[in-house]
């Protein structure tokens, strides 16, 4: 049940059945009390209020910032262990590291070049068949404007030049061609290889289907493409203020249409999901369905989305990783990205985490990983569940709920009891709950011990919290907080706040 509240003879009790998220809309005054009006680096996975969990550091480390982060799978490596790969642009160079390895490894560079320009690469995952032979070997194309395009190949990790007709600053795979964009002297040039074949970008005369070719889509306004993205059997091309949809599979066929709404202003936020792709706008997020671009849900995180500096976010980034998306943005002045939202699609929950610094993120099949704004050449997994992992994030977390007036501005309510039961996971630690009136705030400490064996044994045997503030108002609300370094714990089983209760 979401929300509670019950108003006897004597007294008047409100009830948080379980805790989702944020919901920043409105004037935060008898709002579904399963949501914060503020909220910091807590989780709140089933129902169950928790910090975060910590991330784990991983022992590879770069001397310069990793500006890109990529992955090559080998499908046909003969040890499974060494199958995936993390390609990293670091310091003008491309690094690889084998998952478990110790160490990056630096990739020889291709003929004749001795640095990169640009550490920042747009990448794709595809397969090129040697001449003459059947087999096929998994490469990573990587292009930037500046660089043009290069080849990683899975089987012996060598790095070669694509020759292509333009440099280009963004690339996709779609209906088996390589696609790219954001060319520097045509920002309205899309260039599409030939089919099946990466390296071939030659145009065949006879038989158009066969070989490659570019459209041009001029908007006028000094506008340029920005990103590409595979959507479904379409290929989504943004600007930063268009959008466009390509439909078909050959030159023949090709359709382009311009959709509705406006495009993306920051190209690394974009992410796929499903039927929708998500990207930022300095409004908050927004969302492309297929026939348009519309804002995504900004009320639930309204006060964040009015914090972020907006001369920063050109580097803020976005992923869809296990059904949630994550956006790293700069909040509060900030020149990097500080913190991170949250969108849980399953529950509708949004959260924030400003304990972390991501600069880029990479998801595999069995980990997120991101690289630090903070913590230059240094490689993290992103953890979930504090309570499983028994690691909690080493920041302040906080949770403040919305102000309750139980619908009767005319009752004066007073002397509050606060019943919950919190755990601890190994170690002992203390909560501050307070309590605050339009008058008043009230903290008290509330000490939470690891359960007991008996306690274990039998759920019965839970002892609850019970919490007593003086006072009078006629609206409250509750804060839940824990200082640096607190172990892990939750609160399970919602929270029960009675008060007495006097009408005028």
């Amino acid at each position: 049940m979401a929300k509670t509240n019950v108003i006897g003879k004597y007294d008047a009790r409100s009830v948080i059945s379980t805790f989702r998220g944020l919901m920043q809309y409105g004037d935060g005054v008898d709002t579904d009390p399963r949501f914060a009006s503020e909220e910091s680096n807590m989780e709140t996975i089933g129902g169950v209020l928790q910090p975060a969990a910590a991330c784990r550091l991983l022992s590879p480390v770069l001397q310069q910032p990793i500006e890109t982060l990529a992955r090559l799978y080998r499908r046909w490596h003969t040890e499974p262990q060494s199958k995936e790969v993390l390609i990293a642009a670091s310091g003008g160079k491309l690094y690889y590291w084998i998952p478990g390895n110790q160490r990056w490894t630096q990739l020889a560079m291709p003929s004749g070049v001795t640095a990169y320009a640009s550490n920042v690469w747009s990448w794709a995952a595809y397969e090129v068949n040697e001449a003459g032979s059947d087999a096929s070997v998994d490469v990573l194309l990587l292009s930037n404007a500046i660089d043009g395009m290069v080849m990683v190949r899975g089987d012996d990790m060598s790095v070669v030049q694509v020759p292509t007709p333009k440099k280009f600053g963004v690339i996709e795979r779609s209906a088996e061609r390589i696609w790219g964009g954001a060319i520097t002297d045509d920002p309205d040039m899309l260039v599409y290889s030939s089919p099946f074949d990466p390296t071939n970008w030659e145009a065949d005369v006879e038989h158009p289907e066969d070989g490659a070719g570019d459209i041009m889509q001029p908007s006028w306004d000094g506008d340029s493409f920005t990103a590409l993205r595979s959507f479904g059997s379409q290929i989504i091309a943004f600007k930063r203020t268009r959008v466009w949809r390509i439909q078909g599979t050959d030159p023949g066929s090709y359709t382009f249409k311009e959709q509705y709404g406006g495009g993306a202003a920051y190209p690394g936020t974009i992410a796929v999901n499903n039927e929708q792709i998500i990207m930022l706008s300095r409004q908050g997020l927004q969302v492309y369905d297929g026939l348009s671009v519309n804002p995504f849900q900004q009320q639930y995180c309204k006060d964040i989305w009015e914090r972020m500096n907006s001369d920063a976010l050109e580097h803020s980034a976005g992923i869809f990783w296990r059904n949630k998306y994550y956006c790293a943005i700069p909040i509060d002045a900030s020149p990097i990205n500080n913190a991170v939202v949250i969108y849980d699609p399953l529950d509708g929950s949004w959260l924030l985490r400003d304990d972390v610094c991501v600069e880029r993120f990479l998801g595999t099949e069995d980990f997120l990983y991101f690289t630090s704004s903070t913590a230059p050449g240094k490689l993290y997994v992103w953890q979930e569940d504090s309570w499983s992992l028994g690691q909690a994030t080493t920041a302040p977390t906080k949770w403040v709920t919305h102000w309750n007036d139980f619908g009767r501005m005319d009752i004066v309510k007073g002397s509050f009891e606060v019943y919950l039961l919190a755990e601890a996971k190994d170690k002992p630690l203390t909560l501050k709950i307070s309590l605050q009136t339009e008058k008043k705030l009230k903290t008290k400490k509330c000490a939470v011990t690891p359960l007991t064996e008996a306690e274990i044994a039998k759920p019965k045997n839970y002892k609850q919290k019970r919490l007593h503030f003086g006072g009078t108002g006629r609206r409250f609300r509750l804060i839940i907080e824990t200082d640096a370094d607190t172990p892990a714990w939750r609160l399970i089983g919602g929270i029960m706040i009675v008060s007495d209760i006097d009408p005028d």
